[in-house]
């Protein structure tokens, strides 16, 4: 893999927790990225060993930092662990209205360097990406890109690509649809009532959406900001869903 990257791509293999020194990359984690620095640019993480599942995670809108991986690693390095390879798609380097494109070329970019056989495939997006995910998994089929079978849409706001509205009718009636909203989150709350409208409009089956809340514990405040962190609570309330979620995959 890495004789056929480029050489502006920066390459780091990274050995995560339980994965000593010296092992070759199919037996050690690994990051790839930015695979090109503008907005089609892309991250991939893989799982030491043969991957189990693909999780592509769409991050939220938030400026330079939100556009890599940084506010995310906690949660990303949980799920390689567990045998998942993640593809993390930039699609803006500051806010634009257009970012579906970018994600699906990005995502492409990082399909060709994979190996993803008959992997079960998550969309997994936060904030903007909630609802970037759903979209993706609307047009991923005529795109030629992986189809999720869920997709898992945390503290989501109602639109991703703001250019134009994106039809969500070609979504697979057998997808399965979690929406994850923070109890101290108003707008989180806003924005998934306004997505199931979307949803509702698109004729996708209500029986294949799951609504569930991170509650707030204790000092933990399950707000916007909340599945950036990685304390025990956050993982309960972010991580221990999806982990669910994705176990029910085949």
């Amino acid at each position: 893999m890495r004789a056929a990257l480029t050489p502006v791509v920066l390459v780091a293999f990274l050995a995560l927790s339980g994965c000593g020194g010296g092992g070759s990359s199919s037996t050690r984690s690994s990051v790839v990225g930015p695979i090109t620095h503008d907005s089609k640019g892309v991250w991939i993480f893989r799982p030491a060993g043969e991957p189990k599942r693909l999780v592509i995670f769409f991050h939220g809108q938030g400026g330079p930092t939100e556009t890599t991986p940084a506010n995310h690693r906690p949660w990303i390095d949980h799920l390689v662990k567990r045998g998942a390879v993640v593809v993390y798609p930039r699609y803006e380097l500051s806010y634009s209205p257009t970012v579906l494109d970018p994600a699906v070329a990005g995502i492409r970019t990082a399909r060709n360097r994979l190996d993803l056989k008959k992997l079960p495939v998550l969309a997994l997006g936060y904030s903007r990406g909630a609802a970037l995910a759903v979209e993706y998994a609307a047009v991923s089929a005529g795109m030629h890109v992986p189809v999720p079978d869920a997709i898992e849409s945390v503290n989501p706001v109602p639109y991703g690509e703001t250019a134009r509205n994106v039809n969500l009718q070609p979504l697979r009636e057998r997808t399965i649809l979690a929406i994850l909203v923070s109890d101290r989150d108003p707008h989180a709350s806003d924005g998934a009532a306004l997505l199931l409208g979307r949803l509702r409009g698109a004729g996708f089956p209500g029986g294949q959406i799951r609504l569930n809340v991170a509650r707030s514990q204790g000092l933990f405040q399950a707000d916007h900001l909340a599945p950036l962190g990685s304390s025990a609570a956050a993982r309960k309330a972010y991580w221990a869903p999806t982990d669910a979620l994705i176990a029910g995959l085949h």
